[in-house]
Order: structure tokens, then sequence, then C-alpha cells
């Protein structure tokens, strides 16, 4: 009894965790309708790399995890571009961005919450990294959990 029990939370954990993930390595991007200094659908970007981030500024996690997450992008950042996805207002962005380790990271505003809808992001800091030419995933998920291994198998592989 125990085994099947065991069998039917794995089998619907299994389906959650599907569901919660709606975008497919190799698939192309949601649309996207921001306020960004790259355009309203993020097609100025010109590196070959973004790494979109859902956030908000009032998240302390969030903020350690983008904190860090910049730290250990900063030897791909001729290839990478980030970018700050929140729902909030304009005009926070300069002291968020203060607390960064570059310069160059865009911030983009979802005011009508449309493109965290397209992304279906559940939790924060949500993280997709595409390539900007075809527009497709190549990873997405917590933050959190992008390391340094899949970021350089990322950007090498695609770049050969």
């Amino acid at each position: 009894m125990k085994h099947i029990l065991a069998i039917i939370l794995a089998t619907v954990a299994t389906i959650l965790s599907v569901e919660a993930q709606p975008l497919r390595l190799g698939e192309r991007l949601p649309s996207i309708n921001v306020d960004s200094s790259v355009g309203s659908d993020l097609k100025l970007i010109d590196k070959a790399y973004a790494c979109i981030i859902f956030m908000h500024s009032e998240s302390e996690p969030t903020l350690q995890a983008i904190k860090s997450f910049t730290e250990l992008a900063t030897p791909w950042r001729e290839n990478l571009a980030i970018v700050l996805i929140t729902p909030e207002q304009e005009g926070f962005e300069q002291e968020v961005l203060s607390s960064f380790t570059t310069n160059d990271t865009i911030v983009a505003f979802d005011n009508n919450f449309s493109t965290f809808e397209s992304f279906k992001v559940q939790h924060i800091p949500f993280g997709v990294v595409y390539e900007t030419r075809s527009r497709r995933v190549q990873w997405s998920g917590s933050l959190t959990q992008l390391g340094e291994r899949e970021l350089r198998n990322i950007i090498k592989t695609k770049s050969k």
C-alpha cells in the first residue's frame, strides 16, 4: 500500500512540475510587451543572448539572487544582456541598479502584467535565457538554479 501511495504522489508531483514550467527549451519566447530602452518586445538587444529576470524591488531574496547572478555572469557580458522585468512603475531603478556590479543592466516595466502572464511567472526571481536572433529559449527556471556551468554551456555551445 505504501508503494502505491508513493507512486501516486510521484506521478502527481511530476504532473504538477510539468504544468509549472510553461517554457520548453528550443521553443520561441512568448509575447513580450514592456516599456524599455530596447523596445517593447526587447528586439533591440544587441547581444547574442539575453537573460530575462522577472523581479520586484521589494523582494530581498530576489535582489540578492540578481546580484549573485550579475557577478556570476560577468565573464559573458560581451554576449549576454541582462533584462530585469518588473510590474513596478518607473523611478526605482537607479537605486536598485546601483547595488549591482554592472552598469548595462536593462530595466523593463510590465505595467499591465501581460508579460508576466504570457511567461506564466509563478515565482520570482524567474529567469529565461534565450538566443536573441532566433528568440528561442535556452534555459528557464528559478534564477537561483542557473549556475556557472549551465551558463557556460549555453553560450559556449551556441557560439560555435
